[in-house]
């Protein structure tokens, strides 16, 4: 079995195929290979990743792919687009930790380290003159400047270091259910095997910067050893037992100063270091190590520490709540192979340190698909339900993926991510634009007629004993009539939504699918003259998404009246094709809570426009018919008042099918011409007066 430690604290939520080869759904991304479900999967874990930042955040923090636009350092979150199983969870965790730098992190603090460096003037120029830099180095240029710029980058290392463990802790001790991903980051990073072998042998041991950073980077390592360089002493100053004290980035910088000085005085200065390389020629030893401090960083050999086996080299614990100075024995000298390593382990570190981590980028086109499809707010939602066997009498519970696009978008369109069931340039285009067109003036008219869903109408109540006194009645009060009195009421409608589902199968091609689309625009123009009436048209199919090659059925929400004008109607329903099969009651399923949810303290309806027998794949028959039926129950249950419109051939459709299509809908049947005003007009208004 194949290990997956750098993701299992996401799958518990990630779906089974985002690692079904064994390799990452994204890791072909720009080949040749269809992509398009791989973009959508790529956009829902955006979604997932953004939410865990704006969570442990607790700020509304932009989370994007690395693109083409460079990353602005405090305002967003740049994620890679390589989320294998070896890079998901230590993508999320690096997600976390720049997120938390932007909630957490002054970097004022950064943009403005120089003058404050300028401040300590006296300091930068004793320690210009311990290395001799106006004489050794570079004799032109003014002794503090040389050492603003030796002190500047080692000290804006020194405070990504505490910086980045206060802020971790902040986290670990905030949201302790987002360790993992911490963990699988500096796992990444910071617990490799060659890492560790660093740490054990005598590299990096010698006191100039290079060792002091490799050491101090890695201060929390179980390798680490406190016995060298005073790195004892260092993890005494920093304290990340109470690292939590350091309450924000300027008492970073202020500690990580200290740290920076006390380092100075452990590495010698050029003066010293020319001394020794005297008197090495003396000797005639005729080594050159390369010296040691030196202004560049370089690495050689050290000047002084412990000889080979004293027995103080062995690894100590740190593990980010204590270290312990150990004892033991010595690992093996590293081969210039594990020393070509570490330094790549080490470049790494650099670059997370200074938030240069290298991202998988993503090509225009696919930023624009993904920002296309993230406008269009698609969510994939799985259905369960029964599928009878052909053959048999046995019943299997299945589960089917649907997507739903709550926002078509001509953006979308133009991805060309769903190929068949959209098209913004085809012949039928223009066709169904013209029956569109026909549909809103016919709207008009049934407007009118569909005033009786907008009239406020006034209720008398009388021979009361309490209220207005009715004139009629009062020549009975000699009579001992008390019943005498009369109230007047106002009745007016609720407020109210009705959803408009259009069969888009490839059997409601040409004719029908215009005829539905004609009657949809008339409905809809009709309801926008109507004050308390809003309108949400979907179309429904089953489309290759993305090229996949795998049909997977599609809810398409082309138009809400509640945020859309008329005009997008117009405009994008003619772009939708008629293709696929027919889920019908999978995307009556997976459409129920968004129906349900619009229709809480209104008068809700649901419009079905079809031809018929649902069918997709094994969804089929029997089984899927009293699957659509059962969708249809549901909504009844929730008080939404149904219509469903059979749309069939020239001829209205065989008996078969009209039988099939009452078993599915019962009283909620309607085999008119919905072309027919008159007949569109009684069976709306029916139902409009119709009682739960």
């Amino acid at each position: 079995m194949r290990k997956n430690n750098n993701w299992s604290n996401s799958s518990f939520w990630l779906d089974e195929d985002f690692t079904s080869s064994g390799n990452s759904i994204f890791d072909d991304l720009g080949s040749s290979k269809p992509k398009g479900r791989d973009l959508l999967k790529l956009a829902g874990y955006r979604r997932a990743i953004a939410n865990f930042v704006n969570i442990v955040t607790a700020q509304n923090i932009p989370v994007q792919f690395s693109g083409n636009d460079s990353y602005t350092n405090g305002k967003m979150v740049n994620i890679s687009a390589k989320l294998n199983d070896n890079e998901f969870d230590p993508a999320v965790g690096l997600a976390l930790h720049e997120g938390s730098h932007i909630k957490l992190t002054d970097f004022d603090v950064l943009t403005s380290l120089e003058g404050w460096v300028r401040d300590h003037e006296i300091y930068i120029m004793d320690l210009a003159k311990k290395h001799g830099a106006s004489v050794a180095t570079l004799p032109d240029i003014p002794d503090k400047y040389w050492a603003l710029g030796y002190v500047l980058p080692k000290l804006k290392d020194l405070i990504n270091i505490i910086e980045d463990r206060r802020i971790d802790n902040f986290i670990y001790k905030t949201a302790p259910g987002y360790r993992g991903y911490y963990e699988s980051l500096y796992n990444k990073y910071f617990n490799s095997k060659i890492v560790d072998k660093g740490l054990i042998s005598d590299e990096y041991t010698e006191a100039n910067w290079e060792s002091y950073m490799f050491r101090i980077c890695n201060i929390t390592n179980k390798n680490t050893r406190l016995d060298v360089l005073d790195l004892d002493q260092i993890w005494n100053m920093i304290d990340l037992k109470d690292i939590a004290r350091l309450k924000n980035t300027f008492e970073v910088r202020d500690l990580a100063f200290e740290v920076f000085k006390f380092i100075e005085e452990q590495i010698p200065s050029l003066e010293l270091d020319k001394d020794k390389e005297e008197e090495e020629e003396e000797d005639g030893d005729g080594k050159d190590d390369g010296g040691s401090g030196d202004c560049e960083g370089e690495k050689g050999e050290p000047i002084s520490g412990d000889e080979e086996g004293d027995g103080k080299d062995d690894g100590s614990k740190a593990d980010g709540d204590e270290a312990e100075k150990g004892s033991g024995t010595k690992d093996k000298p590293l081969s210039s192979k594990q020393l070509g390593q570490l330094d790549k382990a080490i470049k790494k570190q650099n670059e997370f340190l200074n938030g240069d981590v290298k991202k998988k980028k993503l090509s225009k086109s696919d930023l624009k698909s993904l920002n296309a499809m993230e406008e269009s707010g698609i969510e994939m939602k799985e259905v369960e339900f029964e599928l009878q066997s052909e053959y048999t009498d046995n019943v299997y519970d299945k589960k089917q993926n649907v997507y739903i696009i709550k926002n078509v978008t001509q953006n979308l369109i133009d991805s060309n991510q769903f190929p068949e069931m959209f098209s913004a340039h085809n012949g039928a285009k223009f066709a169904n634009s013209d029956s569109i067109k026909e549909g809103l003036i016919l709207g008009k008219m049934l407007g009118k007629k569909l005033k009786i869903r907008a009239e406020e109408k006034d209720l008398k109540f009388n021979r009361l004993r309490s209220g207005k006194i009715d004139s009629r009645m009062i020549a009975s009060c000699g009579y001992g009539n008390e019943s005498i009195f009369e109230k007047i009421e106002c009745f007016s409608y609720n407020p109210g939504i009705l959803h408009i589902s259009i069969d888009n199968s490839g059997s409601m091609s040409g004719g029908r699918l215009r005829q539905a689309m004609k009657t949809t625009a008339a409905i809809a123009k009709a309801c926008s003259m109507i004050d308390n009436m809003e309108v949400v048209v979907s179309a429904r199919s089953a489309d290759n998404v993305g090229h996949s090659r795998e049909y997977i059925p599609v809810i398409a929400i082309i138009y809400d009246s509640r945020k859309d004008h008329l005009s997008k109607l117009i405009n994008i329903m003619p772009q939708v094709n008629a293709c696929g099969t027919t889920p019908e009651g999978l995307c009556f399923s997976a459409l129920m809570d968004e129906i349900v949810n619009a229709s809480r303290g209104k008068d809700s309806y649901f419009i079905n426009m079809c031809d018929g027998m649902p069918y997709f794949n094994g969804y089929r028959g029997e089984s899927a018919m009293r699957h659509t039926k059962l969708q249809v129950g549901k909504m009844r249950k929730e008080g939404i008042k149904i219509l469903s419109y059979f749309i069939g051939s020239d001829r209205g459709g065989s008996d078969w099918e009209k039988s099939n299509f009452q078993k599915m809908y019962g009283k909620d049947s309607e085999f008119v011409n919905t072309n027919n005003l008159i007949s569109l007009a009684r069976t709306m208004n029916d139902k409009f007066l119709e009682t739960v």
